[in-house]
């Protein structure tokens, strides 16, 4: 049984035995595990065409930032990068383009990508571990949207004469380390991006990373397709990971990603934040993506 079905079942089942749990609230979320990046999955019985034409919808704060332990009332700090990513959003045309109207954010889709057991993870990710795995899998669990976001986004897409839009969250996440080759570790932040950390480093811990995840939804903001990219990494000092230390994101490294943080694996060394971007669409619409050439 696939994990999207056994996560139904338990959605459904604690739905009938929770005190005030009715049907209409079993299935609210589902959680798919990851095997490797890139990090997307299919969530409609059918997924959208290769080269999907869609409209992208400003891109939002996650709303567990500002509630995520060392990063509390500290929105205003991402703000500058949010406002980087909807003026390229913005000029985007042709088949996907940027459009500046959107839904209320109350009630829209969430996408949870990283490590199934990270203090970041939602409490109903559940135990993804399979007998093999040496440590915690990476997730990606899907919060839908609500009813009423789904009937307000639907509306912009049919009015905007596509078939689908694509919605974007800026937020942080924890992603689990790998190796390449025998003494190399790395993490795998997205489509075609892997970054190299120390090898003095824990490999059971996760690394923190700044992330753009989104999904893509259909003239009725059902979801059919959903995803992350990794703009950037910061690992915790080895000492600080053996007690269960994990270091985030200051704000002047959160500046940098506006200017010092860039993709030197590919032509003219564009910003990590623009490929990221560029591919969260292209992957979500099945267009083309960015990567180095082998």
């Amino acid at each position: 049984m696939s994990n999207r079905i056994i996560a139904a079942v338990l959605l459904f089942v604690a739905a009938w035995t929770h005190p005030g749990g009715a049907l209409h609230a079993a299935v609210v979320a589902e959680t798919h595990r990851l095997e490797e990046a890139p990090y997307y999955v299919n969530v409609g019985r059918r997924p959208p065409a290769t080269g999907t034409c869609a409209v992208v919808f400003p891109a939002t704060p996650d709303p567990e930032f500002a509630r995520t332990f060392g990063y509390e009332n500290r929105v205003g700090e991402i703000e500058p990068l949010i406002t980087a990513v909807n003026a390229r959003i913005d000029s985007k045309q042709g088949c996907v383009r940027g459009v500046r109207q959107m839904p209320d954010p109350a009630g829209a889709p969430r996408v949870y990508v990283g490590s199934a057991e990270s203090d970041y993870a939602p409490p109903d990710v559940g135990d993804q571990r399979v007998p093999g795995d040496r440590f915690a899998p990476m997730v990606l669990h899907l919060e839908r949207p609500g009813v009423e976001w789904r009937a307000a986004a639907g509306a912009l897409v049919v009015r905007s004469g596509v078939q689908y839009a694509v919605a974007i969250q800026l937020g942080v996440s924890h992603y689990m380390k790998g190796y390449s080759g025998v003494f190399t570790k790395e993490v795998a932040l997205g489509t075609g991006y892997r970054q190299p950390v120390k090898f003095l480093t824990a490999e059971d811990k996760p690394v923190e990373v700044l992330h753009l995840t989104g999904v893509l939804v259909d003239q009725q903001g059902r979801v059919v397709r959903a995803g992350a990219e990794g703009v950037v990494l910061r690992d915790t000092p080895f000492l600080a990971q053996t007690v269960g230390v994990t270091r985030t994101f200051d704000a002047q490294e959160l500046q940098r990603v506006l200017s010092r943080e860039q993709r030197h694996d590919l032509p003219g060394a564009p910003l990590t934040i623009d490929v990221a971007l560029d591919n969260l669409i292209a992957q979500l619409t099945r267009s083309e993506v960015r990567v180095p050439a082998k």
